[in-house]
């Protein structure tokens, strides 16, 4: 998210203030505020996305970013699904029949 003041991509969604944002919010505006300059403004949650990065070094940077952040998430998938695993094993292991000996009982 861009801020419309300083221009970086700082911003952020802010805690919702009065009764007017609050208000504001059931029509999906919400409060942003901007990490750098502080500056505090509403926008329409599903607005058109801001302008991306224009030169080619902020072109890099937001690739770095974006490369970064799925590293990240393969990293969350990767221990979920170890987790998952050793979830289910340990419910086979605590469900399956143990078997006690060599004979059946019977007959």
């Amino acid at each position: 998210m861009f801020c419309p003041k300083c221009k970086t991509d700082r911003a952020h969604r802010s805690h919702r203030k009065g009764p007017l944002e609050l208000l504001a919010s059931w029509v999906a505006i919400y409060p942003y505020r901007c990490k750098d300059c502080g500056h505090r403004y509403l926008r329409f949650r599903y607005a058109e996305p801001d302008p991306g990065p224009s030169s080619h070094g902020e072109r890099e940077v937001q690739a770095t970013r974006n490369a970064m952040a799925w590293k990240r998430k393969r990293r969350e998938f990767l221990l979920y699904g170890v987790g998952v695993l050793c979830f289910l094993a340990f419910l086979y292991y605590i469900t399956r029949e143990h078997g006690g000996g060599g004979s059946p009982e019977g007959g």
